[in-house]
């Protein structure tokens, strides 16, 4: 039931059987450390990956009743695992951390303890880059600046209430995904708080994100997010 569980972290999981048992362990330590987490959830979804990582997070669910693993029969995006995982939450508050290692587990846990009384906690990325990668998040930048007439604060992770969250009608299947639910916070009037987060190489293999299909991909689900941005402030100040 809703509400029984304080803390739910969604992990997208896409091709990451190598790294998915080394993450979870170490959330799960990182977990034991954190006293404001009384109970908690780890909501693995598999998005339809072919590599065994369907079969590593079943053993992994079955060697821990605080583990769930939601399974996608076929591939559909960064943002379709984070929805799927978002709405199939139970915490009442809900967070998200890749299956890759990019993100420790204990900086999510120390913004959940710091957020206090807000709605939403932001992460503020702070890190070092290739060339390549800048490249990218310039061109992504451009493209929100001249699609969505702004471009938010680095976010790389948050947490949310998650009777807020799952009220929340998410279209994107991409990284996106994420940026819809900052969009309806703002919306909503709700209080925010920050902090500083960091973030490391991946343990092993290529970032599933990070690449110009995705960007294309991007481009087409910013689109679409611009004319439900509109709808949904439409919407909003008539109900206001």
């Amino acid at each position: 039931m809703s509400g029984d569980v304080t803390l739910t972290i969604v992990m997208p999981a896409y091709n990451e059987a190598a790294n998915l048992a080394p993450v979870v362990k170490e959330l799960l330590d990182a977990i034991a450390k954190q006293p404001k987490v009384d109970s908690f959830e780890i909501l693995i979804v598999d998005d339809g990956s072919r590599d065994g990582t369907a079969e590593a997070a079943d053993a992994l669910a079955a060697s821990n009743s605080a583990i769930r693993v939601v399974h996608h029969p076929e591939n559909r995006g960064f943002g379709g695992a984070l929805r799927t995982g978002f709405s199939a939450s139970r915490g009442r508050y809900v967070t998200s951390i890749t299956a890759d290692g990019e993100i420790e587990p204990a900086q999510v846990l120390g913004l959940f303890a710091a957020m206090g009384d807000a709605d939403m906690m932001l992460g503020l990325r702070e890190r070092t880059v290739s060339t390549y990668r800048n490249v990218l998040t310039f061109g992504l930048n451009l493209l929100m600046r001249l699609i969505l007439g702004f471009v938010p604060d680095a976010t790389t992770m948050f947490i949310v209430r998650g009777d807020l969250l799952r009220r929340m009608e998410l279209q994107s299947n991409t990284g996106l995904a994420n940026l819809e639910v900052l969009m309806y916070c703002r919306m909503w009037g709700c209080r925010f708080a920050t902090g500083p987060t960091q973030v490391r190489p991946r343990l092993s293999g290529e970032s599933k994100v990070t690449n110009v299909p995705t960007m294309v991909r991007t481009f087409w689900e910013m689109a679409k997010l611009r004319r439900a941005l509109r709808r949904r402030q439409a919407a909003h100040a008539e109900a206001a």
